[in-house]
């Protein structure tokens, strides 16, 4: 039996207002597979990840995440924005930003993280290479390890 699509887009278009930005898109992406979005500036690439993240509504058409509304599936989906504004002033360690990612996950007190959130945020920083620093001001870091501190946020 083939495996469901964890990303199912059928008919869909987008408007805003009366420009239209996407119409008629159709994508199935199953298992292992990927894709990369490439277009040009106001092409509808992000548009198309609000609408699969269920930030926005199809004007027509449907998304489904993991055989779900998007909506639905917001639990297992990482997403990290291509801007994020954070205050480097504020005293938070590369593991404090990394469990951020695991809000609303666990059934205790909201901010409180048990083992399986430390588990999964210090597994996370694993896998983009910078558990060593685990213990270091965010604000320490360079650009490119913040990016990969936020990858890994997003994975968690």
């Amino acid at each position: 039996m083939p495996p469901a699509p964890f990303i199912e887009i059928r008919d869909l278009s987008y408007s805003y207002g009366n420009a239209p930005v996407l119409a008629g898109v159709n994508l199935v992406l199953k298992g292992q597979e990927f894709a990369a979005v490439v277009g040009p500036n106001g092409g509808g690439k992000t548009t198309l990840l609000k609408l699969i993240l269920g930030l926005l509504t199809p004007v027509e058409g449907q998304v489904r995440v993991f055989g779900v509304p998007p909506r639905q599936a917001r639990g297992r989906i990482g997403y990290m924005p291509q801007h994020v504004q954070v205050d480097l002033s504020f005293p938070v360690t590369v593991l404090d930003v990394v469990l951020m990612g695991r809000l609303g996950r666990g059934g205790g007190v909201w901010g409180a993280y048990g083992r399986r959130d430390r588990q999964a945020a210090l597994q996370a920083l694993d896998q983009v290479g910078l558990a060593e620093l685990a213990g270091r001001p965010f604000r320490a870091l360079s650009g490119g390890q913040r990016q990969r501190i936020l990858i890994a946020r997003a994975l968690a």
